[in-house]
């Protein structure tokens, strides 16, 4: 007799969506799913994108089937507020230090300065990671080579900021309100205006205010969550574009076989009001053509349309659809 999987041996410590917390300075992402683990009694919850220990914000925690759509969960852009102070330099880029102080001559920028030098930040550009992250270099974590000495400039990576805002300024910090794709790091921000403008500059303070569709209005403190809390995975995937299908053309699709989009429009195949066509929603370039795929109202995977054909993509089995649905 083959071995039961952990689900099927404790179904109670499993369950298929999410749940948006507000993670609070000091602990890592880390620790933060293993404390929502453990207040919901669960195993095997994921994040959809790492905030420092210095930084607090909105965070989105999947779990189960949950975790098999993080992919189009992570690609939408995220909002923060950033507090940058003029005139101080960290090794590490935040407020962890050590902290280095220009001298009383150095001037520093005026507000009207610092507004000058924010639109050739905006838009696609390459960006440097800091030293002290989590960017893998050679299987390695960016920030253990750095605490170990290794101070290598990192490869610069694409990054994509679409608004920069100020919001206050008191001589010497900055309040930044930052619009951006996946994989920007706000520490090489500061770092970068601070260059483009002579002076150090330091993150000292960073909020994230909202990731993709979610906002501080849906942020559960995780000291309060609980599992009347948890989203189903129908509504965690609610805001990605969507078709609903028949049961007998989700099992076609469900044994890797292809569907003729403009043989099943109005019939087998409909597009959900929603979500019918939003490219924005749908993500970036990679995932811009996947729609999540319903069937009597529950997701059964994402599929990618590919000229006339809608092919399966990541799809449940029948035995998880039938888990999730008893």
């Amino acid at each position: 007799m083959a071995r039961k999987s952990l689900r099927q041996r404790y179904p109670h410590q499993f369950l298929d969506g999410g749940i948006v917390v507000w993670k609070p300075r000091g602990p890592s992402s880390r620790r933060v799913v293993d404390i929502v683990q453990r207040r919901l009694s669960l195993r095997g919850l994921g994040h959809c994108g790492t905030l420092d220990p210095l930084a607090s914000g909105v965070m989105v925690l999947t779990g189960g089937m949950g975790s098999k759509f993080q992919q189009w969960l992570t690609v939408h852009d995220k909002v923060y507020e950033a507090t940058v102070w003029f005139g101080v330099g960290s090794e590490s880029g935040d407020a962890e230090g050590p902290l280095s102080f220009s001298a009383e001559s150095v001037s520093l920028p005026a507000q009207s300065d610092i507004e000058a030098i924010l639109p050739q930040f905006i838009g696609e550009q390459m960006q440097v990671p800091p030293t002290h992250s989590a960017v893998r270099v050679d299987g390695q974590r960016a920030y253990k080579r750095a605490r170990a000495g290794d101070m290598t400039p990192l490869k610069a990576r694409p990054v994509r900021i679409e608004k920069l805002r100020i919001l206050e300024w008191d001589g010497a910090r900055c309040r930044i309100e930052v619009s951006c794709g996946p994989g920007t790091y706000i520490r090489s921000l500061a770092h970068d205006l601070g260059e483009a403008l002579g002076v150090p500059a330091t993150l000292m303070a960073l909020r994230r205010t909202s990731c993709g569709v979610h906002s501080t209005e849906d942020a559960l403190r995780v000291d309060r969550v609980t599992r009347e809390h948890w989203w189903t995975l129908e509504r965690l995937v609610s805001h990605l574009p969507a078709m609903a299908v028949s049961t007998d053309l989700a099992l076609k699709m469900g044994q890797g076989q292809s569907v003729e989009v403009t043989a099943a429009e109005g019939s087998e195949v409909e597009v959900t009001e929603e979500a019918a066509g939003d490219e924005e929603a749908a993500g970036d370039e990679n995932t811009a053509g996947d729609r999540v795929i319903y069937s009597d109202g529950k997701v059964q995977g994402i599929a990618v349309i590919d000229d006339s054909l809608l092919k399966p993509r990541r799809w449940l089995s029948r035995g998880q659809r039938d888990e999730i649905s008893s």
